[in-house]
């Protein structure tokens, strides 16, 4: 009977524990509780209104958000020593030869095959242009998949430290600053895209169009272009305007009514199809978001219920060692798949980035 109700004791510690708690993001409050004191200090007032509000210093500061934070300055410390080494040898300061090795070298060799073997392909010459953006993006969530992977919780739990580590990309509201990221690049590239064809005089012409005598020409001998003022406030209107297919855009060789018709006709299927366009252009980022969020999350919450089982087993089994060895090999087995998965998922959410991108700057394909 006392064993029986030990279990039921044991039962029902188990229910009331959430295995979802360590997805969670978690307010850390008493990180700031120093700051009643520094905000004293003349001229540290202002600062600590600035990021903690005013007392008792209630700002949701989480355990997802330090994490974003510490990815951040992670990502920093890596590629802004690569960055400026790279400077210096095209300003000529630095060493004409420079092989990168160990950890760099590892580095370097994942750009090269980013560069080369998925944006390249895709955007071809503009590949240069969005390079430093799809880097930080892979390298980014990367950083966060990795770091949350660590056990820094349960490690710092000892010091009395409780929610600190975590996966900030298995956060909604990261992922969704980073699809908003991925966002205004596509259609900020765009519009910069047609920019750039106004002043040229080359908008609505294809670069190297092949003409009837099959020799390509190049598309800047098409026109004088426009002023960078006009081209500046027309430009996003363009980009609008050619953000849908016109179905029934009159040919060139067309009779004046058969224009007319032709426009007639062309405008509300352009409204129609354009009301499409934008929810897809508003769907585009919401995938990325979504599919980055319940990835990183619905691994850490698989991992934490075949864990929680452990201590049910010790309850009602006895078999509790050999059953313990299998959930923890289980364990290890989906930790070396959520590693794969934490590459994987920064690779689609910049491959996917650079789909869109390129649909922006290059409409006509």
């Amino acid at each position: 009977m006392l064993h029986s109700a030990n279990q039921l004791i044991l039962l029902t510690q188990f229910a009331a524990h959430d295995p979802e708690d360590h997805v969670r993001p978690h307010a850390l409050k008493y990180l700031f509780t120093w700051g009643e004191s520094v905000g004293e200090i003349p001229g540290l007032g202002w600062a600590i209104s600035l990021f903690m509000g005013e007392p008792p210093y209630d700002h949701y500061f989480t355990n997802h958000l330090l994490m974003a934070i510490v990815a951040g300055i992670v990502t920093l410390l890596i590629f802004v020593p690569i960055g400026r080494r790279y400077a210096a040898i095209n300003a000529g300061s630095g060493p004409d030869h420079y092989v990168p090795r160990g950890f760099t070298g590892l580095i370097e060799a994942f750009m090269d095959a980013l560069r080369s073997g998925v944006v390249k392909p895709v955007l071809g010459d503009d590949t240069d242009r969005f390079m430093p953006f799809l880097w930080t993006i892979f390298f980014y969530i990367l950083i966060n998949n990795i770091l949350g992977m660590i056990p820094i919780d349960p490690i710092l739990s000892f010091a009395g430290i409780k929610h600190v580590g975590g996966t900030a990309t298995g956060n909604l509201g990261v992922t969704a600053g980073l699809a908003l990221c991925a966002f205004g690049m596509m259609h900020y590239s765009g519009i910069k895209q047609v920019f750039h064809h106004l002043v040229a005089g080359t908008y609505g012409h294809h670069h190297d169009d092949e003409h009837d005598d099959g020799h390509a020409h190049d598309d800047h001998a098409h026109g004088e272009g426009m002023a960078a003022g006009p081209a500046f406030v027309a430009a996003p209107f363009l980009y609008v305007w050619n953000f849908a297919p016109h179905v029934f855009a009159p040919g060139p060789d067309a009779s004046p009514v058969a224009k007319v018709l032709m426009v007639i006709l062309d405008v509300p299927m352009w409204a129609f199809l354009l009301v499409l366009e934008v929810i897809g252009a508003i769907v585009k980022p919401f995938a990325l978001c979504m599919r980055l969020f319940a990835n990183m999350l619905a691994g850490h919450t698989v991992l934490a219920n075949l864990l929680i089982l452990l201590p049910a087993f010790k309850a009602f089994t006895a078999a509790y060692l050999g059953q313990s060895l299998t959930v923890v090999l289980g364990c290890t087995a989906l930790s070396c798949l959520e590693l794969f998965v934490a590459f994987l998922q920064a690779y689609i959410f910049m491959f996917l980035t650079t789909m869109f991108i390129n649909m922006s700057v290059n409409p006509e394909h």
